[in-house]
């Protein structure tokens, strides 16, 4: 049936992980087939991450800064095209000014609930490459102990303990790729452009903040609550939590498009995705992921059933149910493993057609 793509499965190999099938691997299983802890993140930045010529993580970071605290404020300004590697940024809130911005390898912590823990102001690009964005106050997340995908059990990162957001300021696109996220409540980074979209690849996105409680819209990419956006690619990443709220969080009324969510690890959540409120979207392609039940998920896995459809030129294709024993998502049974997942939350022998 489907699988993550061969171009991920030859990354898999070259970084030493088993090779296996998409529907059979889990994050933290040992495999290295999904961004997990051991493919992402400033401690596994291979040499020449991103095409730029470094090295690998060379085993410690340098500090930004003497005296950084999480309970103070950073402001971090560099020219315009500098690539940064291997630093450390601890902050109540990290301002980053300077546009065409490369991180490479570095570690974004603090503690700011109810806010920014990292606030970009560029103009029209951001790079965040193998690099660690978490809570000051834990090494890993409460209840994950490297061996799921997530915490299996609530709350996650207690609130005074928590960031909430990363954000663009400005009219940055971001791209993210192979990044640790976790202990927060969303990522506002999502803005895409025809000619630059936003990119999200092989990022492990997992363990939101305070999940005991509401205080908190549990989003893993998002929110973006305006509408009116799109031009997003969103391949190859684990987004994995309990929570609220969705992995892909595109909860406005405008008109969402040309988003391709594709070879994804995807569970947990309220719903798993939101593509829009109203069903006005466009030129979705939702291919290639592996729905897990892994977590336990409040509502269902696609939100009012909005994806577009194929009078809008959307695609619904190939996209699985993992289900074992056990899991916390008891909607579907080790019966429905490896059946094809429609939009409305059925599973089927048969890929979807409409």
């Amino acid at each position: 049936m489907a699988g993550a793509s061969t171009q991920d499965g030859q990354a898999a190999a070259a970084s030493g992980a088993t090779l296996t099938s998409a529907i059979e691997a889990r994050p933290n299983d040992g495999s290295g087939y999904w961004p997990d802890f051991s493919n992402t993140g400033y401690s596994n930045t291979p040499a020449n991450a991103g095409g730029l010529g470094l090295g690998a993580y060379p085993g410690k970071l340098t500090d930004y800064a003497a005296g950084m605290s999480p309970d103070k404020p950073l402001r971090v300004e560099y020219p315009d095209n500098s690539v940064i590697a291997f630093t450390r940024f601890t902050a109540l809130k990290t301002y980053i000014y300077g546009d065409n911005l490369t991180f490479v390898g570095c570690l974004f912590e603090g503690t700011n609930p109810n806010d920014n823990l990292v606030q970009i102001y560029s103009d029209t690009n951001i790079k965040f490459l193998y690099s660690t964005f978490k809570p000051s106050s834990y090494a890993m997340p409460p209840g994950n102990d490297g061996t799921v995908s997530s915490s299996h059990t609530e709350p996650g990162t207690p609130f005074e303990d928590s960031w909430q957001l990363a954000t663009t300021m400005k009219e940055a696109v971001a791209v993210m790729d192979h990044n640790d996220i976790w202990g927060n409540a969303g990522m506002i980074m999502v803005t895409g452009f025809p000619d630059r979209p936003s990119t999200w690849t092989n990022n492990y996105i997992h363990d939101m903040a305070d999940t005991t409680h509401d205080v908190y819209h549990h989003d893993g990419i998002g929110p973006q609550s305006e509408g009116d956006g799109g031009n997003m690619i969103v391949r190859h990443n684990t987004l994995a939590s309990l929570g609220n709220t969705n992995a892909l969080a595109l909860q406005g009324t405008g008109v969402y498009q040309n988003v391709s969510v594709t070879d994804n690890y995807i569970s947990g959540w309220g719903y798993a995705l939101s593509i829009g409120t109203v069903d006005n979207a466009k030129n979705i392609t939702v291919t290639g992921n592996v729905f897990s039940a892994e977590l336990d998920q409040l509502y269902g896995f696609l939100y009012g059933n909005i994806w577009g459809g194929s009078a809008r030129g959307s695609t619904w294709r190939n996209n699985l149910i993992q289900a074992r024993t056990g899991d916390g998502n008891t909607r579907y049974s080790p019966a429905d493993n490896g059946k094809y997942l429609w939009p409305a939350g059925t599973t089927h022998t048969t890929d979807y057609t409409g």
